[in-house]
Parts: structure tokens; sequence; C-alpha cells
């Protein structure tokens, strides 16, 4: 049975209890059904092969809403569950049916409401919207959102219900006092998998993370993508560092005068000399190592394409890096692991809502939870997973060695002991203090106006840094690493109505880094840039994108009904960020009849191709569907 169905049973089987009341339910639903296609040919992030304009996806789906009176749990008392049985023919791997805290969740929601003394209590598994702002979030900082599809589904849809405790207080004078407990999960990412197979990856056992899904990107498949992905590239390096073990033996770990860079030089005599065979010069003995592989460890066939200025395959980045680390490498295999918090671990969050006499509406929020993106660490097993230490030695021209941790025991090709690379995806625990308001002001030329704005400082949350100097000299687990700092975000926006009924909505958007990294480090002899990566777009193929410190996003959006009596209603948005990534939704609603109704929906995406909309041109679709409610 799929883990699903067992929650989705035991959920079911709390709910309706051998109790008379819950006989009695109301139950509504609609079932819906959309079918997408690619607008441009071209070839996704991570994508094997090229696409035409093909279909993308042909997704049924039954929402089912069940609600009734728990009167025999409390007097007053009420129970909602909503049942997600889905299908899609065209999705990925995991994406073609129903999976537990995804979009795609068969149990939705479950939760009872009851009063206790002043309190509204909510307790099952729910949704609870905090934020206001268009097509991103921000104080909503409670439950998790699948990015499965980037952000063109809608918010109610892509946010992940989980388990939680919602109480909720109206006190006397108006205001409000919310207190939420719920239970920890993090946001959904195309090619960050929880099913996955978590035992040691070889060359010959590559087998990335959704390979084929239409909205990977760029940052993910930079860890787990089948060509350009560190999880994939691991392994195959090791291959070949066997190879060279395999022809210098023992001398390998003492080989510190030659380095990859230094190997790309050599002329077709020196290769030969060294006793490797194949009568080729480095660099083309170099590439045809490579070409053994499917991943992206060589693009240059010569020494004068071999590119360790502008980088964009894997040895090109290691130029540094000497034949004694390599010695390290021999037999290395990749390890990915999910490791999230247990049941008995709870995310706590806190509100207050109140309006000044002057009519402002306003909000403080206040949260200790588990930062809701994953983050990936990485460090060196033993078979036995074991952690090992790094050793640095050799001062000049830098060789790594690998030991246990008292340092006994030593792995690689001399030691016959093969270490292994593990990536290991979790959350960290993070602080969070936001806030938000709204207030309406009468103007004479565009009449009422909403200003709104939301802010919020996190602490302790966790950014990716790359450090090409560790990367040059082949000490692969310090090149990536997650560091923590703060940030502070916040969207100030303004709505009108014009054309008689259009709502117009403009934003603007800042996520400012306040413990940007931007620096140089010195490893032995090389020095390299030191940086924070822009988690969603460095890739080996633009020398791993650095962020902005302050990253600007615009959006406008626009709202208007439509037909005779107003019974069709079309929605834009159109979102803007720094350094140009752009993507535009225009969807439409038209009302067939009280039950039917049918959807369009047109996402295209352009701009510099290392921006978070940019990288997804080729993912551009048109989406047609209608939903029957009953």
């Amino acid at each position: 049975m799929k883990k699903t169905n067992i929650t989705l049973s035991i959920a079911l089987a709390a709910v309706f209890s051998a109790s008379t009341a819950f006989a009695e339910a109301e139950v509504t639903g609609k079932i819906v059904h959309e079918s997408a296609k690619f607008t441009t040919t071209g070839t996704t992030i991570g994508a094997a092969t090229a696409h035409d304009k093909d279909v993308m996806k042909t997704e049924t789906s039954a929402r089912i809403y069940i609600d009734g009176d728990a009167e025999e749990l409390q007097e007053g008392a009420t129970y909602h569950v909503e049942l997600n049985l889905m299908r899609d023919s065209k999705g990925i791997g995991k994406y073609d049916g129903n999976e537990s805290y995804t979009q795609r969740d068969a149990l939705r929601e479950a939760y009872v409401d009851a009063t206790v003394d002043d309190w509204s209590i909510r307790a099952g598994k729910q949704q609870v919207v905090w934020g206001t702002a268009d097509g991103m979030k921000l104080l909503d900082m409670i439950n998790p959102t699948d990015y499965s599809e980037m952000a063109q589904n809608q918010m109610e849809d892509s946010r992940i219900p989980v388990f939680m405790v919602n109480a909720e207080k109206t006190n006397e004078d108006g205001s409000e006092f919310q207190v939420v407990v719920s239970q920890p999960k993090e946001n959904v990412f195309a090619g960050l998998d929880r099913s996955i197979n978590t035992s040691v990856r070889s060359s010959t056992t590559n087998n990335p993370h959704d390979q084929g899904h239409a909205f990977i990107m760029k940052g993910v498949d930079s860890i787990t993508g089948k060509t350009n992905g560190f999880l994939s590239i691991g392994p195959d390096m090791g291959a070949i560092a066997s190879g060279f073990y395999s022809i210098f033996g023992a001398s390998l770990k003492a080989t510190t005068t030659v380095n990859v860079g230094a190997f790309v030089q050599m002329p077709a005599a020196s290769v030969a000399g060294m006793g490797i065979p194949g009568g080729g010069d480095g660099a083309g003995t170099l590439f045809n190592y490579g070409l053994m592989h499917d991943t992206n460890l060589d693009n240059g066939s010569t020494a004068a394409t071999f590119d360790t200025t502008n980088p964009d395959s894997m040895f090109e980045y290691m130029g540094d890096t000497t034949f004694a680390t390599f010695d390290t490498f021999a037999g290395m295999g990749t390890q990915y692991v999910y490791d999230m918090p247990d049941d008995a671990d709870v995310d706590l969050a806190l509100r207050y809502k109140n309006t000044t006499q002057d009519g402002v509406n306003y909000s403080l929020n206040a949260s200790y939870n588990y930062d809701k993106n994953p983050i990936i660490n990485l460090d060196w097993r033993n078979s036995s997973g074991d952690l090992l230490l790094l050793n640095e030695s050799a001062p000049g021209a830098v060789k790594y060695t690998l030991t246990s941790l008292d340092g006994n025991t030593e792995y690689g090709g001399d030691a016959g002991r093969y270490a292994n690379l593990r990536f290991t995806q979790t959350v960290e625990r993070a602080k969070n203090l936001g806030g938000s308001f709204d207030m309406a002001i009468e103007t004479e030329g565009l009449g009422a106006v909403v200003l709104r704005g939301e802010a919020l400082y996190q602490k302790d949350v966790y950014s990716p840094v790359m450090d090409k100097a560790y990367l040059k000299v082949g000490n692969l687990v310090d090149s990536l690493s997650m560091v923590k700092g703060d940030r502070f975000k916040y969207v100030l926006g303004a709505d009108i109505t014009a054309l008689t009924n259009m709502m117009v909505s403009a934003q603007f958007i800042q996520d400012r880094n306040l413990d940007f990294i931007d620096t140089t480090t010195t490893v032995g002899s090389t020095t390299g840039n030191r940086y924070t990566a822009d988690y969603a777009t460095m890739h080996m193929t633009n020398g791993f994108n650095k962020a902005e410190k302050d990253k600007n996003f615009y959006s406008l959006f626009f709202s208007k009904p439509f037909g005779a009596s107003g019974e069709h209603r079309w929605n834009n948005i159109f979102m803007f960020e720094e350094n140009g990534g752009k993507w535009n939704r225009l969807d439409a609603e038209f009302s067939i009849d009280d039950d039917t109704q049918a959807t369009v929906e047109y996402n295209k995406y352009w701009g510099d191709a290392n921006t978070q909309f940019g990288q997804l041109e080729k993912s551009s679709n048109i989406q047609v569907g209608v939903k029957y409610s009953f």
C-alpha cells in the first residue's frame, strides 16, 4: 500500500469514528481536467533531449469536500475533509499521481473546528494564509509550497497543508491574537526528491532526479542533474581517478608537481613518458577520458579550448587539482540522503492583528520554525557511513587526503579503501519577525487607492556559498557550502480599481541578504572568488552564478470580470526581476453554466537565461481545462 493511502486511511478513520454524528455529511466537490503543451521548442534544464511543442501535462483530478457536525466531540464542533485524487499521464516519475505533502497529496485537508473558552480552535491538516502579496510568498511562513510547476498554480493549490493546531482569539478591543503549532515540512522543488534511492552511486548507476521535468531550475540541476550535477559527476570522476591509479599505482599519491592544468598543456611525448596510453597529448587524453562518461567532465578537446578563465565543465574548474589529490578521488561514489525533523519537532508561529483609529490594518508576525527552503550539506563518508576527515597538505602544491576522524585509517586508491561524497538534504531552524499593513486613501483622480506592505526579517537562514579556490584544488566539500546569515525582505504594493471594475495592482519586492559574501580565498598558491551564489540559477555553465546582495522584483497584476453579467473573468500578472528575467501569466475562466467552467492559461518565461524566470524560457506553455462542480 502506498504511503499516501496509509495516511489517508488513518486520517479518515480518526475523523469518521464510530459515531452517528458523522453519518450526516455534506459531500461536494469538483472534477478538473487540465492539458498543457510547450509553446516553444528546445531543451529544458536537465532534460536529455530537446522537445517540440509537445503536450507536457494531461492531469485529471477529483476534489471531494466532506463537511459535517462533530457534536460528540464538542457541542458546536464541525469537521472538514478535502480529498484530492489525481492522475497525470504525462507526469514525470512520481509526478504522475498522488504523493504526500505535495500539491498532489490525496488528503489535502482534514480538521475539526471547535471553541474552547474564548478561543477558536482548528486542529488537523490545514493551511494558514498570512501573506497577501501577488505572485510570491513573504509572511506566508507556516505552510510549505510546492514549486514543482514554478508559480503557475494558484497559491491555495500549491500551498502544502500540514498537521497543526491553529488557535485564534478576538479581544475586547477588536484585535486578534493567533497561535499556530505546526508540523515542519519543506518546500518542494523538481529535482530534489524525498523518495530517493539512498544507496551509494557509482559511475554505472547515474540516476538523476526527475530528469525531463519541465521546471527543474539550474540551481537544482547543479546538485542532482544527470550532466551538470555534482551527484552524477562525482562517481564518473572517481572512475577516471581509478584509471590514473591503475597506471601510476602508489606513486599517484606522491605526484604533487602535476595538476590538471599542467597535464592539459603536455605534448603527446610527455604524456607517453608518464606511461599513460592513448598516444594523444594531455588535453586530448583528458577529453577522451571524459567521453567515456555522460556527465560534463571536460568539453575542451585541445589545450586552446580548455578554458580555466571562463570554465563551463568540471575539469576546467579544477585546473590546480594535483594528481596526488586524484588518488583520494579513486573509486569515489556519491550518496544522497534525506534528513528531515522527526514527528516530535514542531514549528511555532504567533500573530497579532489590529486596526488603528485612522483605519490602518496591521499585523505583527513572529515564528520559530524550520526554514522551508531545503539545504544541501556535503561531507565525506566511508562505506559504513562514518564521517571522514579531509586533510590539506603540501603547501604551494595542495594535496588532499582522507582519513578516519582519529587519523589512523586512510582512504583512496593507494589505501584500497574508497570514500563517498554524501549530499544531505535537510532544513534548519530560523527566527522570523515581520509585519504587514494596508490602508485605503481616497484620491480625486484614481478614487480609492489601497496601500499595503509586508516585511520580514529572517535570522539564521542558509544560502549557498561558492568558493572557486577550493574547487580549483579539488576540495569539493568546501567549494560549495551552506552558510548561515540574516535576510530582510519586503514588498510595497498599491491597488486601484479602473475602468469600472478592473483591479490593478503594482508591487515592488526586495530581498536583501544582510550577510552577503563576496571575497577572495587563497589555498596554497591558488586564489579564487568566494561569494554567495544564486540559489535558483548557479550552474556549471554560467560560472556558478553570483547572487545579488539586494535582489529586486517588480510586478503588475490586472483582474477584470467580463460577459453580459460579469460571469467570466480574466487575470494577468507580469513579474520582472533584476538582471532581466520576466514571467507573464494570462488566465481566463469562462462560465458555461452554474456548474461548469472552462479555463485557459498562458505562461511565458523569457529574458536573461541566468535569471530565475529567464532560465525557464523553454518551459513556456499554454494550458486549457474544464471544471465541473457538484
